[in-house]
């Protein structure tokens, strides 16, 4: 274990040292403490007994704490359980990857017998967080927050169950503690904003607020900063301080992102209380090329299935290259470090299988999706990359709209004589001419999975459109075009090929 470094918050440039541990691995009380516990009487044996989870900073979860972590926090952390939370901005209606990273956080936490709290900031977003963000937030409506939220408590609420139903162990054998879901305003409609400036904004000096970092990034920039948002660090704080006296919450987890805001709610408790609380802070999310991944940068790997498909989600991290596939199995599983190993040391001899990258996207499609989405999820594959008939015949039209985006599927008409060269001129799914047919020749077009090498070669009901009355156009490797068929028209013995234009029929 380590301890993890204190930084000088105010300052403009703050000095992130290496994690170092090393206090707390000389902490001898630690199996003592455990042992201790589980002989106390009073205590369900389904009860867990408290563990001190700041082992997580073996798996990265865990990139810094603040302030540096006492010589005898591992103790607190065994001898009781102790109260976590998190908070979600409901600044969108869902969350995406890097939330989540927090999410699996508050859920080791609730597997290492704490109680666990996600808290919507339903009255904080009408402030606005300042952070990551060079001009004023848009503004929501309360309605839109509202809708925001509820779908946000839904997202995390079926993360909390997906867990408790499938992922953890010990189901029937341990209690997981409590995990909670609030919002911020239910504490914010109670208090009067004359009580607000009185008894939480009189704890605050102008100073240190305007040092943060993030605070003259924006007074620097060109479009300064409104009081709301300047305004929200001190909310989140008071959150925290709510929290504390109603729940004895002493820990908070965020991002390495929020460390000015985890400051302000440290640092009021400390003035309120006369209590030392801390700040456990998660890395961020980013891409092979270190981009930061979320919903400012564009780039969100969201968590509900409207936004990013089952299917779209397990390909997220089934593409992830090998550089990245050991620490987002120690980020978003629960399968523990020597598996872990196990897994990137088998991988290391057969990359080209991508067993790792299967696992990897198979638990946390589980974890985020549950069985049925996993299955979906796999199912979508197999159509699309293994050129299973019976995986592409059984695609629902939930799954088919949830897979492909709307402008990927076409309604169209089969007319007779139509042939493989008319389909994917029609879906401009080719090019045309000469340079559309050679592709086709030389293998670069699959319908429903298998090769067909003949443009002229004629499009049949009972061989290239499934029971569900799709075909799968696929053009390279990851190119897909449905075609959802209208009744498909048999060919009649009074057609007359010489007039019939297939091309134009098909659209």
């Amino acid at each position: 274990m380590s301890t993890l470094l204190s930084r000088g918050v105010g300052s403009t440039r703050p000095c992130y040292k290496k994690l170092i541990f090393k206090r707390i691995d000389r902490n001898k009380q630690f199996s003592t403490t455990c042992k201790q516990l589980s002989e106390q009487k009073g205590r369900s044996p389904k009860d867990i007994a408290p563990k001190n989870i700041l082992e997580l900073n073996k798996r990265g979860i865990f990139q810094d704490i603040y302030p540096a972590a006492a010589i005898g926090l591992p103790e607190l952390l065994t001898s009781k359980k102790q109260c976590f939370y998190c908070g979600f901005d409901p600044t969108s209606e869902s969350l995406h990857i890097g939330n989540f990273l927090s999410i699996m956080a508050l859920l080791y936490c609730q597997r290492a017998g704490h109680e666990a709290m996600a808290v919507i900031g339903t009255s904080t977003a009408q402030a606005g967080d300042p952070s990551e963000h060079s001009k004023d937030r848009v503004t929501l409506s309360p309605n839109e927050i509202n809708e925001n939220a509820a779908k946000i408590a839904s997202q995390i609420q079926l993360i909390v169950n997906n867990h408790a139903n499938d992922i953890y162990d010990n189901r029937g054998k341990k209690n997981l503690p409590k995990f909670r879901i609030l919002r911020n305003e239910s504490w914010y409609n109670k208090l009067s904003s004359v009580d607000f400036v009185s008894k939480v904004c009189r704890k605050f000096r102008m100073g240190p607020m305007m040092d943060k970092k993030y605070i003259k990034d924006r007074l620097d920039g060109s479009n300064g900063l409104i009081l709301a948002e300047f305004m929200y660090q001190v909310m989140q704080a008071y959150d925290w301080l709510h929290l504390h006296q109603e729940y004895k919450c002493s820990f908070q987890i965020g991002g390495v992102d929020q460390l000015g805001n985890i400051n302000a709610g440290q640092q009021l408790i400390k003035k309120v209380n006369g209590k030392e609380v801390y700040g456990l802070l998660t890395p961020i999310v980013t891409t092979p090329a270190g981009e930061k991944l979320g919903k400012t940068a564009g780039n969100a790997v969201w968590l509900s299935p409207k936004k990013t498909s089952p299917f779209e989600f397990y390909q997220y991290f089934y593409r992830q290259p090998d550089s990245q596939v050991k620490k987002l199995l120690q980020y978003f599983t629960f399968l523990d470090l020597n598996t872990i190993e196990e897994i990137a040391e088998n991988h290391a001899k057969q990359p080209g299988k991508r067993q790792a990258q299967r696992i990897l996207a198979t638990q946390v499609c589980k974890i985020v999706h549950g069985k049925s989405g996993l299955d979906s999820a796999e199912r979508c594959s197999r159509a699309l990359y293994g050129g299973q008939i019976e995986d592409l015949a059984s695609l629902s039209d939930e799954e088919i709209g949830l897979t492909f985006d709307a402008a990927h599927i076409s309604h169209l008409t089969l007319e007779p004589h139509t042939t493989v060269y008319d389909l994917c001129k029609t879906l401009k799914a080719i090019p045309t001419g000469g340079p559309g047919e050679h592709l086709i020749q030389q293998g670069g077009v699959r319908i429903n999975g298998n090769v067909v090498d003949s443009p002229q070669q004629l499009l049949l009901s009972d061989v290239h459109v499934l029971k569900n009355d799709l075909t799968i156009v696929t053009v390279g490797k990851v190119k897909h075009h449905i075609v959802r068929w209208r009744l498909p028209r048999i060919e009649h013995s009074e057609d007359d090929p010489e007039n019939t234009n297939s091309t134009d029929a098909l659209r």
